[in-house]
This record gives structure tokens, C-alpha cells and sequence, in this order.
């Protein structure tokens, strides 16, 4: 990448590296929405609560993938910055086995703890075995989904991001028809969904793989000395990421907890339908975030801190206009939309109350997202885990306990949007610190 290229077209450096990323990002929704789909109209509603009960599962996977991957990439960005290619390996290289060993060791533990994750739930009888059924077999999945994460996150470092909109069309594809297959035709159900997955996962990795020791010009597989400066440089940088999804995670638990406390399964299935979209949005942000964190480690690592800046706000632009295309549309659709999953009328109308209250999120939580990405990037990982904590945890958990007791459903709409508004102010306050530190040096 060449800096005078990034700043003399900001906005096309933008695009080329964002739009890639935005739209693997979307494809991955899309394999979302589509198990959500099949197993919503083949296997029923219970089926879509269980797995909802489920995700503080994957939140805390891709937590580890972002805190590694971001962390590892953001180092790379800096090295490649500073013409430094062979080191640029060796940390990929360390990153890659770093994140593996983890995933391992982590789908170990979480195998053991099902059983008192249900009993808190409150989760028995077709829910429980709907979660046990589905979960298992993405115990194998997950490890497999945060390796082709970080390998994408290294492709677009390498200047190659539609690579990765590549492997995610094939994936996508794929999993329709292996969904059709095994959960549609061979009526496997939720057992059906997650073999798709794993199926899907696996080639993908592979053809990453593939990348690396066949194709990628600057960065590749290269042996190195175990560094643990590295790994601990790698965390930090990463640590607002594993603390925003461990937030998540733990918000995602909280959620559960309270709408089976309160409102029951259909709850909980109207929360999932409407999840998809919140999810589909965040991914375009985070799509967004990825392509400005590979520029922004660049630009410092070229110490070009004002065009970083310059980078930022036109990226919260775009965000902003998309997020108001998103509550026009879910705010006069969102009925129709849910209709889609083969929900009752009673979950559609929840669905459609809870898209008048997520219209503000849809506006805001881009600025979130991008301000705690673009502090990783440059290097501030104080100010990124403080935006991260208080949207993915402190805020969000208090309203989420606080307003459905005084409020049942309308409440639990509620909490996000107000989660964000407020996050919002402080994101903003930590901005204008570091550009006054900027003018002053």
C-alpha cells in the first residue's frame, strides 16, 4: 500500500479495502440468516430460541478471533508500513498458531459446561435438546471460524481483500444448498444446519490456506522463535475487541435470562429475528472497521496520524447515511420481514415493535464501532476497550436488567438504543481528546 496513494484518495482507498470486507461480512449474515430460514420454517420456533440461547458461545469465539486477529494485523499493518516483510511473517505466522491453540483448548472447556448453562437458562425439555444437538457439533466449527477470520483479516494486510469476498460467495453459496440438503430435504434439523456449517467452514480455511503458501507477495507462512512480546503486544492491541464481544456475550446471556424471565420462548424468537438484522448492520460496520484498521496501522506506521483522522470521519460518514437506509427500511418493513422465519403473528408483532426502537441504534452504533476500531489501530487500546466495555457491558447490562422490569418487552427494545445514544457522547468526548493531543505536539 502506498501512503501518497491513501491520501490523495481517501475515500476510493476507503471503498477498495472496506467493500470487500462489507461484503464477505454480509455473506457470512446471510449464512446466518439462511440457517435462521431453514431451521425457523423446518424445525420451529424452539429451534431458533435454542440456538439464541446458545450465541454468548460464538461471541466469546469471535472474541478471542478479533483480540488475536486484530491485534496480530495491527502489528502486521505497522511492519509492512515500515517495509519490514519478514518479520511481518513471523508474527502472522505466531498469530495463526496462537489462535488455534486457544480455540482448542477453549472448545475442551465449553464442552463440559452445557448442563449448567441450561439449568441457568432455564432451558429444558426441546430447548435443551435443540441447544445440546446444535452446539456440539459447532464446538468443531468455531476453532475452524476464528482461523479463516484472522487468515482474512492477513489477506486484506496483504492488500488482497477480494480474496476474501471470493471465499465468502463460495460459502455462502454452499451453504444454501447444503442447508436445502440436509435440514430441508434430509430433515436433520438443527444437527443438519451445523454440519452445513462446519462443511462450509473447512473449505473455506483451506482455500485460505491455500492463499498463504501459494499467493500472498508480502506476507507468509515463515518459521519463527515463539515471541512473547509479541503475544503480549497482540493482546493489547486486541483487548477492546475481546472485551466488546465478551461483552457481547455476556449482554447476549443477560437478554436470554431476562426475556425467559419475563417474556418466555417467543421472547426469545422475536429477539433472534430481529438479532439477524442488528447482526447483518454490525457486520457492515465491522466490514467498514476492518478496511480502516488495515489503512490506519499503515498511516502510523508511516506516521501519518492526520491522514488516520481524515480516514475516520469519512468512514462515520458513510455509516451514518447507511445506518438511516437501514431504520427506514426495517422501521415500514419490519412485519413483513419477520413473516420470512414462519413465525405466529404474536412473535411478527413483537418484531415490529422492537424495529421502532432499534431505528436510533441503526443510526449511532457505526460511530461506535468505528471510533473503538480505529483507537486499536492507533494503538490507544485504553480509549477502544473503554467504548467496547461501555456498549457491549456496563451500560447495556444495566438497562437490560433495569428496563424490562419496568417495561416486559418494550423494555428489552429499549435498552440498546439507549446503550449506544450514550456510549455515543463519550466516544465523541475521547475523539476530541486525541485530536487536542494531536495539535498540541
Amino acid at each position: 500500500m502506498d501512503i501518497d496513494q491513501i491520501k490523495e484518495n481517501k475515500l476510493k482507498t476507503i471503498l477498495r479495502f472496506s467493500i470487500p470486507s462489507i461484503i464477505a461480512m454480509l455473506l457470512e449474515t446471510v449464512i446466518t440468516i439462511t440457517d435462521g430460514y431453514f431451521t425457523g420454517n423446518y424445525v420451529g420456533e424452539d429451534a431458533l430460541a435454542a440456538i439464541n440461547l446458545g450465541l454468548p458461545i460464538l461471541y466469546f469465539y469471535l472474541g478471542v478471533g478479533l483480540c488475536i486477529g486484530v491485534g496480530g494485523t495491527v502489528i502486521c499493518g505497522r511492519l509492512l508500513g515500515a517495509k519490514d516483510e519478514r518479520k511481518a511473517s513471523e508474527v502472522f505466522s505466531q498469530t495463526i498458531v496462537t489462535a488455534a491453540v486457544i480455540c482448542i483448548l477453549v472448545s475442551l472447556v465449553i464442552s463440559g459446561l452445557f448442563t449448567p448453562i441450561l439449568k441457568v437458562l432455564r432451558a429444558d425439555g426441546n430447548l435443551s435438546a435443540y441447544f445440546t444437538g446444535y452446539y456440539r457439533i459447532m464446538l468443531f466449527n468455531y476453532p475452524l471460524m476464528v482461523i479463516g477470520t484472522i487468515f482474512g483479516m492477513f489477506i486484506r494486510v496483504d492488500g488482497k481483500p477480494q480474496v476474501c469476498m471470493l471465499v465468502s460467495i463460495i460459502s455462502c453459496i454452499l451453504n444454501a444448498i447444503l442447508d436445502d440438503i440436509l435440514v430441508g430435504r434430509l430433515a436433520m434439523g438443527v444437527q443438519g444446519s451445523a454440519i452445513a456449517s462446519l462443511i462450509v467452514q473447512v473449505i473455506a480455511v483451506i482455500v485460505q490456506f491455500i492463499y498463504f503458501i501459494r499467493l500472498s507477495v508480502g506476507i507468509r507462512f515463515r518459521h519463527y522463535r515463539f515471541d512473547r512480546a509479541v503475544n503480549k503486544e497482540t493482546i493489547f492491541n486486541g483487548s477492546s475487541e475481546f472485551i466488546g464481544e465478551m461483552a457481547s456475550a455476556i449482554s447476549m446471556f443477560a437478554f436470554n435470562y431476562v426475556l425467559m424471565k419475563y417474556v418466555g420462548a417467543e421472547g426469545v424468537a422475536a429477539f433472534t429475528i430481529l438479532g439477524f438484522t442488528v447482526y447483518g448492520y454490525s457486520m457492515i460496520a465491522i466490514g467498514f472497521g476492518q478496511g480502516l484498521t488495515t489503512l490506519v496501522s499503515v498511516c502510523w506506521g508511516a506516521k501519518e496520524q492526520k491522514t488516520a483522522m481524515q480516514l475516520r470521519i469519512l468512514t462515520n460518514k458513510i455509516l451514518f447515511g447507511i445506518g438511516a437506509l437501514f431504520a427506514v427500511c426495517f422501521f415500514v418493513l419490519g412485519r413483513s420481514y419477520a413473516g420470512m422465519f414462519g413465525c405466529s403473528s404474536s412473535v411478527a408483532d413483537m418484531v415490529s415493535a422492537g424495529f421502532r426502537f432499534y431505528a436510533v441504534t441503526f443510526l449511532i452504533m457505526g460511530y461506535d464501532v468505528i471510533n473503538s476500531m480505529y483507537f486499536t489501530s492507533c494503538g490507544d487500546a485504553l480509549s477502544s476497550a473503554l467504548i467496547s466495555s461501555l456498549r457491549g457491558m456496563i451500560l447495556l447490562l444495566a438497562f437490560t436488567f433495569i428496563f424490562p422490569a419496568i417495561w416486559g418487552m418494550t423494555g428489552v427494545w429499549m435498552a440498546a438504543p439507549a446503550t449506544e445514544a450514550l456510549t455515543a457522547i463519550v466516544s465523541a468526548w475521547l475523539i476530541t481528546k486525541q485530536k487536542k493531543m494531536m495539535e498540541s505536539r
